[in-house]
């Protein structure tokens, strides 16, 4: 019972009693994925959400549109995690939208070359999903969403486009803010809100994803830097420690090989400034933090 399915089946092909089914999803054999639907699996919230999805999908009602936040998990955009609650589709013609406990139906326009076919399932192109995240959410979180979609490949242009067509529309000026600052090179949902919040601040554009070089070899590749000052910004928490684990490492191992890459960055003459998730989306933190290695970084270059 590994797989999505109905109550109705469960009674029909499983030969469940309503008693027994009540036993199975109290002890945890089966986990209700909506009202109607259960699965046996177990994972992340991504992951329940697109069970969701799926269970949800018959509901939709023909020429409806997977959008927003589903078609973003349907693309692997990053989003925030409080938004996986809801099934939400678009509806482009005929019929009124809606508000439920399960899905989010919404009336508005779509371009035919704005719905893609993904795993079967119409949804949203990922230009046109970049733009109505950007205008449902905050600038930060916009910016995750463009800098994700060019980097998968969506060209400037297209993005520029997509934000153009919701002109006048709530949120479509924050949008197109977003879409004009995306970057590809932005690695990551803590790169884009630093580089967002560095920007703010009125910092010197950073290099993005810059080789520091040793007797003309790559040692590291660096999230920012300020070439000309001798200053390398790093964020962390952008993956855990055991996703670096390779074959037959411990964690202490990836601390150790973080260490010497740190060591060979330095070695390269730079100073280096580490922060995370708070900071980035503390302005003040953030300022200081960067202010207080350009000394550092000025204070090694006079000695």
């Amino acid at each position: 019972m590994d797989d999505l399915r109905t109550t109705r089946d469960l009674y029909r092909f499983d030969g469940l009693s309503k008693h027994e089914l009540r036993r199975l999803h109290r002890d945890g054999t089966l986990t209700k994925v909506r009202r109607g639907a259960y699965t046996g699996t177990n994972g992340s919230d991504r992951e329940a959400y697109r069970r969701l999805i799926e269970a949800t999908i018959p509901l939709i009602g023909e020429g409806s549109v997977l959008s927003h936040f589903s078609a973003a998990i349907m693309h692997g955009i990053p989003i925030p995690s409080d938004h996986l609650e809801r099934v939400w589709a678009t509806r482009p013609v005929g019929g009124n939208g809606r508000r439920g406990s399960v899905l989010h139906l919404r009336r508005c326009r779509l371009d035919a070359d704005e719905v893609v076919n993904v795993q079967g399932i119409p949804v949203t192109s990922l230009a046109r999903t970049a733009i109505d995240l950007g205008r449902l959410l905050k600038l930060e979180w916009g910016v995750v969403a463009c800098d994700a979609v060019r980097r998968i490949g969506v060209e400037e242009s297209e993005l520029l486009e997509a934000a153009a067509r919701v002109r006048g529309w709530p949120g479509a000026l924050r949008a197109s803010v977003a879409a004009n600052f995306a970057d590809p090179r932005s690695d990551s949902p803590l790169e884009s809100v630093s580089r967002l919040q560095l920007h703010r601040l009125g910092f010197a554009p950073p290099m993005l994803q810059y080789e520091v070089l040793a007797n003309g070899r790559v040692v590291a590749t660096s999230d920012f830097c300020w070439e000309a000052d001798g200053l390398v910004g790093e964020c962390d928490g952008k993956v855990k420690y055991a996703e670096l684990l390779r074959p037959g490492e411990t964690a202490a191992d990836v601390v150790m090989r973080e260490k010497r890459r740190e060591e060979r960055i330095r070695g390269a003459g730079f100073w280096i400034v580490r922060w995370g998730w708070e900071e980035a989306w503390s302005p003040m933190k953030l300022r200081a933090i960067v202010e207080q290695g350009f000394v550092h970084a000025a204070r090694r270059r006079a000695s």
